[in-house]
């Protein structure tokens, strides 16, 4: 009894090349064909500009015609095809030689060896949809695994032990967590804070004052006048420079406490049985053997052939590219991870101003780029200023002293201004100083007079001090003024603080960005390593699907157009706007409507035309097309071996299969570029695969079980087949010129036909699954059969094409005992 339900099925598929008869050839030069090809051909010959102008002015037309399509701007793989597809093979071989003679160069000889090779094979095959089904057909004896030998009259004891055993487990795990958390901060502050006030005052006063008295008899009468003028003039600077910094230390502590109880409770119950036997050699003069032998499980494997279709093939480059692209994204990714954190700055490239133009330094400039506020620089100079007033009428001598703020050194320079009043003439004024340099310029005049001093020689260092001689005749008031710059030290702390400043900030960007890599590249993997077979299987078909449509069409193809791809944005837009309750934009235009329509049809026939569920390709290794490339993929490994070795090829040839239906339309566009031009020598192909395909394999699914299928196991059988193939293709060609199918087939040219054992064949109008009924009877002529008596039908689903026996090991063991008898 066939045990159906036991059945395996193994698809598989077997290509056949169509080469080209000399005839075939022949007939190829009259027609349109190969436009794609020829295109592809053209574009890769490497021809300067000198060669094409002067193969343009060549007596073949042919070829000059070539040359000047060569030079004309580039136009799309489609376009050229219809240009391209009445000119023969040998024109484009002709271009590649002469241009290849005139340059010098070997390059386009290789290309149109490849070319000429390409052309004796019709770009057209075949391709045999084929499954295996495997059905149980019993148990065999397969190999021996133990033997035991026994001499004349010797016993031996032989064990034999079963045991059957049966474990139930119950286990309950209990686990309590408990996690503490502490932080301790520790925060540092440091102000800094540096004052200098200068005040200058100024005040005069001037008082006039009259009386007067008299009488007149009993009057009296006093009069007094008095004038008083005061005049007080004071300025008061003050500055103050305040540092901050604070610094805050932060110490955690994490401690997990884990409270684990598990309980595990396992019972087993068993049976064992152990047996001795002993066996004993009976004969006084024969030996004995007992072989133990391993049972095999036997299948019976069924080759099926159940479809044929029209197929071309591309080789496609690196066919995972872009899922490729992905890994080596990641790839860089981790280089940018493991990257070391780098800060290049030095202190020296902190600048308080800039020494060119005085103006802002280069501060401020990093604390933008690093996007943190740092200290400012100290200010690189402090004034000081000391007003003194001397009387004349006091022999007193003047003492300025100036001491520079933490971090500061008087920089030895001090200029500044006085008045005196007295005689004519010019006080005598001057500081004991010996190193500093009096520039005196006193206004000469009656009464009093100014001048201005400065002076310069004196060491720098934190105090500076002056003392004043001067004649006690006049009245002076004298104001000196004195500077400080910042020190070096000062200078360089500020520049440590500054960079470490940025410096943190840089390596709290560098935490951040290594931790934005890190979140991309495990998002990435997760998205590369997390995907089912049957997923990985789909992303590689979608990949060949992209890389045909690439490498076939031309590099012209898009899969997204500007116009389409606008209005298809502008669609996602509208609907985002509608979710978000923001006022939606009116609905698409006509002219959108029609481009995205347009562009639909060619979706709909690419899908439809290729039968891409049954795509076959052949994966060449890694380092075909690019060394750099193929020692990146020499290392690279996936759990799932078929996509690492999809990944890892170089090349793949790809065989693509015309859905029935779709063969004249589909060979057009790669013959000439376009669809609707049927003026090609391969539609006769085309057609008779199609017409194969349609009479032998109508309605029948592929997935199913096949319980109707023609015998092809034999010579006999294959011969005959041969023989209703030829009567298929009359009986076709009859329809197609009377519009129906002769009565019987006496009528059709060649007859009578006969199988191989010399049978009439059955022939039934109209049949009774299809339009008509042909059928081979067998060796015996009769109904059924099997082996050579098998009946061979025309109309069945599938034609067996082979069948054989496989064995799987089982855990069943056979014994077989022998004797041998023994020469005395």
């Amino acid at each position: 009894m066939e045990q159906d339900n036991s059945k395996r099925v193994v698809r598989k598929a077997s290509y056949e090349q169509i080469r080209l008869s000399e005839r075939d050839r022949e007939n190829e030069r009259g027609h349109l064909a190969r436009g794609l090809a020829k295109a592809n051909f053209l574009r890769a010959l490497v021809i300067d500009r000198e060669t094409l102008q002067a193969l343009r002015e060549q007596d073949d037309h042919e070829v000059a015609l070539l040359a000047r399509i060569a030079s004309d701007p580039p136009q799309s793989n489609l376009d050229l095809a219809g240009r391209l597809a009445a000119v023969p093979v040998e024109k484009f071989l002709a271009l590649a030689a002469q241009a290849g003679s005139r340059t010098g160069s070997t390059a386009n000889s290789v290309l149109a060896g490849a070319f000429a090779q390409r052309a004796l094979v019709a770009p057209v095959g075949r391709l045999h949809l084929e499954r295996l089904e495997m059905s149980p057909a019993g148990t065999e004896r397969g190999e021996m695994v133990f033997t035991v030998p026994l001499t004349p009259t010797e016993t031996v004891t032989v064990s034999h032990k079963e045991w059957a055993t049966s474990r139930d487990e119950y286990e309950q795990i209990v686990q309590d967590s408990f996690e503490t958390y502490s932080e301790k901060g520790v925060s540092e502050k440091t102000d800094a804070s540096m004052s200098a006030e200068n005040e200058t005052k100024h005040s005069s006063a001037f008082n006039f004052n009259a009386s007067a008295s008299g009488g007149y008899g009993p009057v009296s009468m006093t009069v007094s006048t008095g004038v008083n003028t005061t005049s007080d003039d004071r300025r008061s600077v003050k500055e103050s420079t305040e540092q901050s910094r604070e610094i805050t230390e932060k110490a955690s502590a994490r401690a997990r406490q884990e409270h684990k109880v598990s309980v595990k409770l396992e019972t087993v119950h068993g049976s064992e049985d152990l047996s001795y036997r002993t066996i004993t050699n009976p004969f006084a003069d024969k030996a004995m053997r007992v072989d133990y032998f391993r049972m095999m499980r036997k299948w019976q494997v069924d080759q099926f052939r159940y479809g044929l279709r029209l197929t071309f093939d591309i080789p496609v480059p690196n066919p995972g590219v872009r899922l490729w692209a992905q890994y080596q994204q990641v790839k860089v990714l981790d280089e940018k991870i493991a990257a070391a954190f780098g800060f290049e700055l030095t202190t020296d490239q902190i600048t308080p101003q800039n020494p060119v133009t005085k103006g802002v330094g280069t501060w401020a400039a990093l604390a933008k780029q690093w996007g943190v506020a740092v200290e400012p620089p100290p200010p690189m100079s402090l004034e000081f200023s000391e007003k003194r007033r001397f009387e004349g009428d006091k022999n007193t001598d003047g003492q300025f002293e100036f001491v520079a703020p933490d971090g500061y050194l008087m920089n030895g320079k001090v200029n500044g201004r006085f008045a005196y009043w007295g005689p004519a003439g010019q006080p005598s004024i001057a500081f004991d100083d010996p190193s500093f340099t009096m520039q005196i310029q006193p206004a000469v005049g009656a009464g009093g007079g100014s001048g201005r001093f400065t002076g310069s020689g004196m060491d720098a260092g934190p105090k500076v001090t002056l003392s004043l001689i001067r004649s006690s005749q006049y009245e002076i008031e004298m104001t000196v003024v004195a500077s400080a710059n910042v020190s070096t030290h000062t200078l360089e702390q500020w520049q440590q603080r500054v960079w470490a400043t940025l410096r943190d900030a840089a390596f709290a960007r560098y935490q951040a960005e290594h931790s934005a890599l890190q979140g991309r590249r495990d998002t990435l993997w997760r998205q590369l390593m997390g995907k089912d077979t049957l997923t990985l299987r789909r992303m590689e078909r979608e990949e060949l699907l992209r890389g045909v449509l690439l490498w076939l069409v031309g590099p012209e193809f898009e899969t997204s157009p500007a116009g389409v791809d606008a209005i298809i944005r502008g669609i996602l837009d509208r609907e985002e706007k509608y979710l978000s309750g923001a006022p939606v934009p009116g609905p698409l235009s006509r002219a959108e409507w029609e481009v995205v329509s347009g562009f639909g049809e060619r979706v709909t026939f690419i899908h439809q035309a290729v039968e891409w569920e049954n795509l076959l390709y052949f994966l060449y290794p890694y380092f075909w097309g690019s060394d750099e490339l193929g020692r990146q993929k020499l290392p690279f490994d996936h759990p799932d071996p078929l996509h690492r070795d999809f990944l890892r090829a170089g090349y793949a040839r790809v065989v693509v299969p015309i859905r029935p239906g779709f063969e004249e339309a589909f060979t057009s566009l790669l013959e000439t570029g376009d669809p609707g031009n049927a003026q090609t020598p391969y539609l006769t192909i085309a057609e008779e695969v199609a017409a194969f395909a349609r009479t032998n394999y109508a309605g029948i699914p592929p997935a199913n079980p096949e319980r109707h299928a023609r015998p092809l196991l034999y010579p006999q059988q294959r011969k005959t087949w041969a023989t209703m193939e030829t009567v298929i293709e009359q009986l076709e060609a009859a329809q197609q010129a009377n519009g129906d199918y002769p009565a019987t087939l006496a009528d059709l040219p060649g007859a009578p036909f006969t199988d191989a054992w010399g049978n009439d064949f059955v022939y039934t109008l109209p049949g009774s699954g299809n339009d008509y009924d042909l059928i081979s009877l067998g060796a015996d002529g009769q109904p059924g059969g099997d082996g050579v008596n098998a009946d061979i039908s025309a109309g069945a689903g599938a034609s067996l094409m082979a069948s054989w026996f496989e064995y799987t090991p089982t855990s069943g063991i056979d014994i077989d005992v022998q004797t041998i008898a023994l020469l005395l």
